[in-house]
């Protein structure tokens, strides 16, 4: 659930920056992954289990990230990601330290395409201490 609620804060935060809503980012998304409402109803059904994601979703998740901004040349952009958590990060008391040192260490995970790299990448970053 916290998962869930991360992205749609980068969502609403960096749709506004952009002055794309978080309907229409996702709509692109959607068309470019191919993925469906269905397979997106049945991933978040199963709390996001990792089994459940398919490419499609995978791809679904590097576009979104990518269309926020921070996610490019297959890794999260540090300083973004870093500021932005910082000042929207549900656990006020993380560090900007135990925040980088999250990044770092989901950056270097490495799937066997693009779409699966982003999705390991984002399913490390919201398994990290700084999100508990």
């Amino acid at each position: 659930m916290q998962f869930i609620l991360f992205c749609l804060l980068f969502a609403l935060f960096l749709a506004a920056q952009a002055q794309k809503t978080a309907l229409e980012l996702m709509d692109v998304c959607n068309k470019e992954s191919g993925v469906t409402a269905v397979e997106l109803k049945q991933y978040f059904d199963s709390q996001m289990d990792p089994a459940k994601a398919t490419n499609a979703i995978k791809c679904h998740m590097k576009c979104v990230s990518e269309n926020l901004g921070f996610y490019k040349n297959n890794m999260l952009d540090e300083s973004l990601t870093a500021k932005h958590l910082k000042e929207n990060n549900l656990d006020q008391n993380a560090s900007m330290e135990a925040i980088k040192q999250s990044i770092q260490k989901c950056n270097q995970m490495k799937g066997v395409n693009p779409c699966d790299t982003a999705y390991q990448i984002m399913t490390c970053f919201k398994s990290q201490p700084i999100f508990t």
